[in-house]
This record gives structure tokens, C-alpha cells and sequence, in this order.
């Protein structure tokens, strides 16, 4: 037995609901700040709260992955995405079941050919990113507390560009995830 994996499932879902609020709140955040670039600081305030709200959201995001990434190393990685048989078994169990309820479409063709050993590689550098995303989440919660463009106009390329990072690294991290949960998701057949 994996370290929580009998509470996987629901780990998952939390862990998509934060990454959802993330999302939300980094583009938000973003989207504020673009004001900044014409000496507009009439939402800082509010803008400083979704730089607080994206960064929780980011820390509790990770968190939760972190909470979930051993049962995905073993029973989604190493059983599935690593191992072209596994995935074959699978793409055959599917067209014997659409075979025996006349579905002219069978889905999962192609799996058993190529492999998902890219899906697994992808999601790998998925979390270089998204670890990098949250250290420029913290470091933006600083500066938007400490050091703002609204008092510092010499911050405001980093103030911006750790902006556009968080966004994008959140963004990164949410499609590449659903993707992935797409083949296969912790708390699923094995």
C-alpha cells in the first residue's frame, strides 16, 4: 500500500478544485496588472489580494500534487504509461467491449502502438515548471507586499514578469494535468 493512496480519488479531486482557483486567481492577477503598464494603479489593492489569493492557491496546488505524486509514480507511471503492454492490454480489453455491444468506433486505437511514455516525460517537466511557478508565486506575494510598482516603477518589468509566470506556469500545469488524467488518473482501474 502507497503512502495515502487509498484516499487518492478525493485527493484528486481537491487537488483539481485548487488548481481551478489557481488558474482563476493568476489570471486575474495578470489581467489587473496590465494597467500598471499605462501608470494605472487604481486596482492595487485589489490586485494585491490575488497575488495573495493565486499564491495560496499555488502552495496548496503543490501541496496537494506532492501528497498525490506517489501513488501516480507507481500506479499511473510505472503501470501504465511505462509499459507499452499494459497500454495494449487495455486498448484491446476496449475493442472486445465495443465489439460486444456493435460499436463501430471503438475508442483507444493507437494507444498499443505508440505508447504514452510522452504523456509521463510531459508531466515530468510539467512539474519543473510548476515548481518554478510557485517559488515566482512567492516572490511576487513579497514584492506585491513589500516592493509594488505603484510605490517602485523599477520593479514593475519583474513585478509583470513574475506575473505572466505564475499565469503561465498555473495554466501549464492545469492543461498538462488534465491531459493527463485523460489516459489515466490515480484511483482508477489498474
Amino acid at each position: 500500500m502507497l503512502f495515502l493512496e487509498d484516499h487518492a480519488r478525493w485527493l484528486l479531486v481537491v487537488h483539481g478544485i485548487a488548481a481551478a482557483t489557481l488558474v482563476a486567481a493568476s489570471t486575474h492577477h495578470l489581467l489587473w496588472c496590465r494597467h500598471y503598464l499605462h501608470g494605472r494603479f487604481g486596482r492595487a489593492r485589489a490586485e494585491q489580494r490575488f497575488a495573495l489569493i493565486a499564491t495560496g492557491a499555488f502552495v496548496g496546488t503543490f501541496f496537494l500534487g506532492n501528497l498525490l505524486y506517489p501513488t501516480y509514480k507507481v500506479r499511473v507511471r510505472a503501470e501504465y504509461f511505462d509499459s507499452p503492454e499494459a497500454v495494449a492490454a487495455e486498448v484491446q480489453q476496449r475493442r472486445e467491449a465495443a465489439a460486444r455491444v456493435d460499436d463501430p468506433a471503438p475508442r483507444g486505437g493507437g494507444h498499443g502502438r505508440i505508447g504514452l511514455a510522452w504523456v509521463a516525460r510531459l508531466f515530468d517537466i510539467k512539474e519543473h515548471w510548476v515548481a518554478l511557478g510557485c517559488a515566482s508565486s512567492l516572490l511576487l506575494l513579497l514584492l506585491s507586499r513589500r516592493a509594488h510598482p505603484k510605490d517602485d516603477l523599477r520593479v514593475l518589468p519583474l513585478y509583470l514578469g513574475l506575473s505572466v509566470v505564475v499565469c503561465g506556469t498555473a495554466w501549464a500545469g492545469a492543461v498538462i494535468g488534465l491531459l493527463t488524467v485523460s489516459f489515466r488518473a490515480v484511483g482508477g482501474a489498474t
